[in-house]
């Protein structure tokens, strides 16, 4: 049996699962090179049915995901396009007369240049400008129906937070071994912004729903006003965050409760202003940046930490599992898990929309098949990989004659040059799904070694400096770096943790500078066995169990999927090396 999931929305994906089982997730990003791409995952569905070598006919149901979907947005693919200036226009001259001076504005006659509207979604003669939410439901029910060649009742489309929590629950390594309270959080998804439910005895039901009252939006408008990008740039906020003092937060963070409270297991809005955006600008237009950044962080801890609260002493159930785009935010989750009601909590890979692909064929299969017992995903390592043959296809037609191409390394090679201070690329083995690389679509380097902050922003990843880095860490050595008392398991560098001392030590180029905490992957050996081996091999070289971990793109472009891919930014970087399956390319 073959669930195929289906996300439309930015950064849209697909996954497959089978039987249970999911065999294969892809990010349409990864494969057009447009980061959070748009619209019908088309390159995304061939790549997952060639991994399973089956045809549509072989699909017996394809999980959709979002009833309420913005055909305006997927229209404009907004933020795969959408600049700075381009946000502020919408709100100024869309939102602001719309919410402010109800007034009407025709939202794609703004924006008429960026309409790139998927080729796939057929109108029939419908103005697609001015398509309703119900019009342009029927128009990607169509269009699946006709590219998948499916029946009305092989299609189906999963409730937003349904698909999240479901994502949630059975992305945990125990979702069938104890009662879970299930959390989703995000700027909006069809009916709620905030979720509470229960997974007991394998079934779920909802306990609660918050209606527009998103911490996700909050932070969202906050992120324009420091002038980034928001839906893409929230995790600078929250890396720049710990950076403020408490008096340059203090007061934006009081400005902050005229905004959002917890009333027992919803979280509602205080006082609603008509339009957020300009009401935070007139709020904190005399807060400094960082303060801004801190103080809307500490506030979102404090409601995400109150409202899980009540949600465990309401339910009695003090198991966690935690997904929607909030669940992103690791210095929320820190707070979650450091709580004493909070027994343990799991915060699957990429809890954001991009992930609704696996939420929704884990839905539609645990709701059509309640005789399967539906197999908790055991690591992200879904997408492509690419054999000896392709890459060295690559090499030769892609890598100039004056760079060292070595076949055949061995992990004593590779271990030897991040000793002596090398950045090495790894482009090794299936690709992992989701925002954070894991080691296969990644960039290595020394992790004790503070000189690879600045080497790697400036001559590699071009990124603002402020940003933290990462580590992976060999799961036997969790307990000399990771303050970590619950012994919580962290394998997608989805939770934040204190770093004990020797972190500071063997790992100081990893952990943030500002206040020590670390995000890192807690690896253990049947999840990566060969990037287990590396990491291994460096530990016996040097005695330090972890290393600096960041993805392999450019910045503003999505991770490396082909060996094509990794080589142009070999290439157009100053990476000291390559390393793929086979061989390692090094410079001079």
């Amino acid at each position: 049996m073959y669930i195929l999931g289906i996300v439309e929305g930015h950064n849209c994906s697909a996954a497959l699962l089978k039987d249970g089982e999911i065999m294969a997730v892809c990010f349409e990003e990864r494969l057009s090179r447009l980061k959070n791409d748009f619209g019908y995952p088309e390159r995304a569905i061939s790549y997952c049915l060639n991994e399973a070598g089956i045809g549509p006919e072989d699909i017996d149901h394809v999980a959709m995901v979002t009833e309420n979907l913005p055909l305006a947005q997927v229209a404009i693919k907004r933020e795969a396009q959408f600049t700075v200036a381009d946000y502020i226009k919408e709100q100024e001259e869309y939102w602001k007369p719309v919410l402010m001076e109800n007034r009407k504005v025709d939202y794609l006659s703004l924006f008429r240049d960026k309409i790139v509207l998927n080729g796939c979604y057929r109108f029939n003669g419908t103005d697609y400008e001015r398509a309703s939410f119900r019009e342009f439901k029927k128009i990607r029910l169509e269009t699946v129906k006709r590219k998948l060649r499916k029946r009305d009742d092989q299609v189906r489309i999963v409730n937003h937070h349904v698909a999240h929590s479901m994502y949630a629950v059975f992305t945990a390594p125990y979702c069938h071994e104890k009662d879970l309270l299930v959390l989703a959080s995000d700027g909006y998804g069809d009916d709620c912004s905030a979720s509470a439910g229960v997974f007991r005895n394998g079934k779920f039901e909802f306990v609660s729903k918050s209606v527009g009252s998103g911490i996700g939006r909050i932070y969202r408008y906050a992120t324009l006003l420091l002038g980034m990008r928001p839906g893409v740039d929230e995790y600078k906020m929250m890396g720049l965050a710990p950076y403020a003092k408490e008096y340059h937060w203090r007061n934006v963070y009081e400005e902050m409760k005229a905004y959002l409270r917890v009333n027992g297991m919803e979280i509602e809005y205080t006082n609603p202003d008509r339009d957020i955006y300009f009401s935070l600008k007139e709020r904190l237009k005399s807060a400094r940046f960082d303060g801004i950044a801190a103080g809307v962080q500490q506030f979102c801890e404090e409601i995400s930490g109150e409202w899980v609260k009540n949600c465990i002493a309401s339910t009695g159930v003090a198991s966690v599992v935690y997904s929607g785009g909030v669940s992103m935010n690791i210095k929320i989750n820190k707070v979650l898990a450091e709580m004493d009601e909070v027994d343990d909590i799991f915060v699957g890979p990429s809890g954001g929309d991009e992930s609704l692909s696996v939420g929704a064929a884990f839905a539609l299969c645990h709701e059509l098949y309640p005789g399967i017992k539906i197999k908790p995903l055991a690591h992200t390592y879904l997408g492509p990989a690419y054999d000896k043959d392709h890459v060295k296809k690559a090499i030769d037609a892609g890598v100039p004659g004056d760079f060292r191409v070595v076949s055949g390394p061995d992990d004593d090679l590779v271990a030897g040059l991040l000793l002596k201070g090398l950045v090495i690329a790894r482009s090794c083995g299936r690709m992992e799904y989701g925002a954070r690389a894991l080691g296969n679509r990644s960039i290595l380097a020394d992790a004790s070694d503070q000189r690879m902050i600045r080497k790697i922003n400036d001559k590699i990843k071009r990124r603002d400096f402020w940003m933290p880095f990462a580590p992976i860490i060999l799961k036997e050595r969790m307990n000399d770096y990771v303050v970590n008392p619950k012994g919580l398991s962290s394998p997608y560098m989805t939770i934040g943790f204190d770093s004990a001392p020797l972190a500071k030590e063997h790992l100081r180029a990893a952990i943030h500078p500002a206040d020590d905490s670390m995000r890192p992957q807690i690896l253990e050996e049947s999840h990566n066995p060969g990037l287990y081996s590396l990491i291994k091999k460096y530990e016996q070289k040097t005695g330090m169990g972890g290393v600096l971990n960041t993805s392999l793109n450019l910045h503003g472009e999505p991770i490396c999927a082909s060996p094509e891919d990794s080589i142009r930014t070999f290439l157009d970087s100053e990476l000291d090396g390559l390393l793929m399956e086979g061989y390692l390319i090094l410079r001079g």
